[in-house]
């Protein structure tokens, strides 16, 4: 069978195989640096990260369930995990009794600060790692072109 045959775009299928296991090595190297730094996972940063750039009232787990995409039972038992640790609380919408709100303490705010920035750090060291491996260059080209695009006003 040609490879016109099999559906799709020449080359989009491998390139979203090439860019999944990529992601997955990142994330694990991510998860390792902010399991032992900084006590947390990639998910939880994720939550940290959307309630500091959130609204100073809090966000509905429903909606963080969206923006971190996860379901609503998983985000239910990441954010229970996160109050243990101190790091948000949980409001009871005034409106609505049923609607509950997530907030960050100022330790949450501290800690997802930091985690984020540690993050930041140890994925460009990544990357310019994997810039030089002929698997993930032209991802890690595509990847950086487009984060710059981004950041332009």
């Amino acid at each position: 069978m040609a490879a016109d045959d099999r559906g799709g775009r020449p080359g989009e299928f491998d390139l979203w195989r090439r860019m999944t296991l990529m992601v997955g090595q990142l994330n694990q190297s991510l998860e390792k640096t902010l399991a032992s730094e900084h006590q947390i996972s990639l998910p939880e940063l994720m939550v940290l990260i959307e309630l500091r750039h959130g609204h100073e009232r809090g966000t509905r787990v429903q909606e963080l369930s969206t923006a971190v995409g996860l379901d609503q039972s998983s985000m239910s038992r990441l954010v229970t995990r996160l109050e243990n640790k101190g790091l948000t609380t949980r409001v009871s919408c005034e409106h609505d009794r049923r609607g509950v709100y997530c907030m960050l303490t100022p330790a949450g705010a501290e800690r997802g600060e930091r985690a984020e920035a540690r993050c930041r750090e140890e994925l460009t060291g990544l990357l310019d790692v994997a810039s030089f491996d002929d698997r993930w260059a032209s991802l890690v080209s595509r990847f950086r072109h487009s984060a710059a695009g981004a950041a332009t006003p």
